[in-house]
């Protein structure tokens, strides 16, 4: 809802993460907020082992996450961001706001991460049953092959986007361009 006030032009981005009532739940306060479009992202990937660059995402913001990051935060110049924080006097909440659910707070990024991990992938039968339910822009993020783009074209996708997810963690994918 912040982000469609700044901005009234925005795309909201979602995952096919939980049950179907979750994304229908997820697509009405995005076009509720006022979002234009919709862009599902399936090229997330997972891996048993971190690439060089993730940095490690803590779960909360407790004294010895405080301890670990302070270096980071001081010699990283985010001083402004530690201003503001104590400012406000408290910590920002390590949360996934955009995928709570009404009446429940807003799942951590390890519980958002979970659910979508436990999520079976969606089938292209999945993606006309979403396209269905948004009236408007619709983009798949994630297409690498010719027969996904005209799956997608099949399913009633507005548009595509030619994507590895930046090659994180699957660095042998095809890159976007040679795709």
């Amino acid at each position: 809802e912040e982000v469609m006030a700044a901005n009234p032009q925005t795309f909201f981005q979602m995952y096919w993460s939980g049950s179907r009532d979750d994304m229908l739940h997820r697509m009405a306060r995005a076009k509720e907020a006022g979002a234009v479009g919709l862009i599902v992202t399936l090229d997330w990937s997972f891996s048993n082992g971190r690439d060089w660059g993730s940095p490690r995402i803590p779960e909360k913001l407790n004294f010895a996450a405080l301890l670990r990051y302070a270096p980071e935060v001081v010699l990283g110049g985010q001083c402004r961001y530690l201003s503001d924080y104590l400012r406000a006097m408290r910590l920002p909440e390590l949360t996934v706001p955009n995928m709570a659910l009404p009446g429940q707070e807003a799942p951590g990024f390890f519980g958002a991460y979970g659910e979508w991990m436990q999520t079976p992938q969606p089938s292209w039968a999945d993606i006309a049953w979403m396209r269905e339910q948004w009236q408007g822009p619709f983009m798949l993020k994630g297409i690498l092959r010719v027969d996904d783009a005209k799956a997608a074209v099949d399913a009633g996708v507005s548009a595509i986007s030619v994507s590895n997810h930046g090659g994180n963690n699957l660095d042998g994918a095809p890159a976007a361009i040679r795709a």
